[in-house]
């Protein structure tokens, strides 16, 4: 019986991978037999490959510096390759943006790829629906982020952010300590500078997910205390680069969910004997049954105080059991089942925690190897502290004996708030994201003609964009255009948000969410949760930066993309009498106690 099982799982996942390989290939011969190519006046690369064309350097993890070269060389609109020579469409040009997330935006979707991946890995949350059930998600998901509410949680976020430099502080300690027992070279190095050396990735994940589910789910994940970050964090920090090392198994994950009822497409995913494939697997059983877990708890939880219906958010403070009061007062006909509230749940925890941890990192990294904005924005964090304590006589502006800057002042103050703007920018956690053309339209955009002075002539242009073509909307490539940043578009230069209240282009107008911006995106896509992002990154920023200083090691830190970038390090490793060469996910700095706060 079990040769037959083994033999009926292979052949059946055989007979799925060349169904899937002959479904692509028949829609690559209708096309080019029925239609002629529709891009044959846009610049590109060539083909890498004439069977997944550029798609695998598009989805490399050391594929920054192409995706770069892509807006560089061929201009905001350029002509790329997906499988058998399926051309789509790499797209960094303001003009062509504004019209793919505004003007025309009812002419765009996220990918078939994208939602069905999704909703087999988060379930049926804001992330993997479309239409009137997004538009009524979204709906019901949005006051949780409204002022009002973001005050609410905002203890909570200082409250995680002072634990957080505790430990670290604990961590510097213990370092320094003659009884520590790390590298003795080092150790004596790093003892008679005062520095330790901190993983800053990790901590910045572990802080991220601890702040999500204390404030989205009521629920703690990480308490800190643990020199071992929880399953659950671990879990999330893998999924994003397993998920971008299988971008080309993912493209046929619209004809996978058409196979067969649910039960068999689990068994097909049971039986595929790929260790990438069953890492997913696992992570996302654990997110949906610890989202079912904690949903049940909460739920129970707001009966007991009778804070269910509640007009006016009740005592709740956690953005789920907001959301479960207002989905108690909706009306029948636009409540979620509990399958929408474990997505919505899994979608907001993932995205809180990866994408905020990317940016917080890179800042620390960015701060370490900036040390004249480090110390910009610690001598503004002592002055606000200097300020609180000449006007807070009666001491209401602490907790416990702590100081704590208000959330209007962390909130408010420039250095930091230029240096996470322009992080942001040049940097955005997500690079790049694809939407497909479901009605044949037609948008403008800028091209660029290069000329024998080297200086390139730009015109105005349009192209015609069949139903069914991908676009790759470069968040990054948009973020540094010349046109709209000027000639110092590719600077990290924090100082350019405190010489001007709008420091881009006022003839472009980019549909961002934010400042100009396409980081956060915009539309009907933009990210709903970029306010509670903000507030977050921003009181852990300070707190941390008010008690401790960063440093570069001499560890080389190579930015990785994994649809998420994230910072990984090559250490060298003895395995069996061989020294081996590794790179493993960190953000090593030196740290050193420097306490602000007087």
């Amino acid at each position: 019986m079990a040769f037959l099982q083994q033999n009926f799982e292979t052949l059946s996942l055989h007979h799925a991978l060349t169904l899937l390989a002959f479904y692509q290939l028949s829609r690559w011969l209708y096309r080019s037999m029925v239609f002629s190519p529709p891009f044959i006046s846009i610049p590109g690369p060539k083909p890498a490959s004439w069977f997944s064309g550029n798609l695998g350097q598009l989805f490399n993890a050391k594929g920054l510096p192409f995706h770069q070269h892509l807006s560089d060389f061929y201009g905001g609109m350029v002509k790329v390759y997906g499988f058998f020579g399926d051309e789509q469409l790499y797209i960094s040009d303001p003009l062509a943006i504004q019209a793919i997330l505004g003007t025309e935006q009812e002419c765009f979707d996220e990918t078939a790829v994208f939602l069905e991946a999704n909703k087999i890995i988060f379930g049926p949350g804001l992330v993997s629906t479309t239409g009137e059930l997004q538009k009524r998600q979204r709906k019901l998901a949005a006051p949780m982020f409204s002022t009002a509410q973001l005050a609410k949680i905002a203890p909570t976020f200082y409250e995680i952010a002072e634990k957080l430099v505790d430990v670290l502080q604990r961590e510097i300690n213990e370092q320094l300590s003659p009884t520590y027992s790390g590298n003795a070279e080092e150790k004596n190095d790093e003892k008679r500078v005062g520095r330790a050396v901190l993983d800053m990735s990790e901590w910045s994940c572990r802080v991220s997910l601890e702040a999500a589910g204390r404030a989205i789910l009521g629920y703690s994940f990480d308490p800190l205390d643990s020199p071992v970050s929880n399953p659950y964090t671990t879990a999330i920090k893998e999924l994003i680069p397993t998920l971008f090392s299988l971008a080309l198994v993912r493209q046929f994950a619209p004809f996978l969910s058409k196979l067969g009822p649910a039960w068999f497409r689990r068994k097909l995913v049971e039986w595929t004997p790929n260790k990438k494939v069953q890492k997913v697997k696992a992570t996302s059983d654990l997110m949906h049954e610890s989202a079912k877990a904690i949903l049940e708890e909460r739920r129970a939880q707001l009966l007991d105080e009778a804070d269910l219906g509640s007009q006016d958010g009740g005592r709740a403070k956690d953005l789920i059991s907001m959301l479960l009061q207002a989905n108690a007062r909706a009306a029948p006909e636009e409540r979620m089942g509990d399958d929408e509230l474990t997505g919505q749940m899994t979608v907001l925890i993932f995205g809180a925690q990866d994408t905020t941890s990317s940016v917080m990192s890179r800042v620390f990294s960015l701060l370490a190897t900036h040390p004249d904005v480090q110390l910009n924005v610690r001598e503004e964090i002592r002055n606000a502290y200097a300020l609180m304590r000449e006007h807070d006589r009666d001491g209401t502006d602490y907790v416990d004996g702590k100081a704590r800057l208000s959330q209007e002042t962390v909130m408010g103050l420039p250095w930091l708030d230029a240096v996470v703007k322009e992080t942001l920018r040049l940097y955005p956690p997500v690079p790049f994201v694809r939407r497909t053309c479901t009605k044949e339209t037609s948008i403008p955009y800028t091209r660029t003609i290069p000329d024998s002075s080297n200086t390139p002539v730009t015109s105005l242009a349009s192209v015609s964009i069949p139903k069914g073509t991908t676009l790759f909307l470069s968040i990054a490539g948009c973020n540094r255009m010349r046109s709209v940043w000027g000639d110092d578009a590719g600077e990290w230069k924090p100082e350019r948000w405190l010489e001007s209240t709008q420091p881009y282009s006022k003839d472009v107008k980019i549909p961002g969410a934010f400042s100009g911006m396409l980081s956060f995106l915009g539309g009907g896509r933009s990210c709903i949760g970029y306010r509670f992002a903000l507030l977050e990154m921003k009181i852990v920023l300070a707190t941390v930066l008010s008690r401790l200083v960063f440093s570069p090691t001499e560890e080389r830190i190579v930015w990785n993309l994994a649809q998420i970038i994230s910072p990984s390090v090559c250490r060298a490793v003895q395995r069996d009498g061989r020294v081996l060469v590794e790179e493993t996910k960190a953000l090593p700095l030196f740290a050193a106690s420097d306490d602000m706060r007087g």
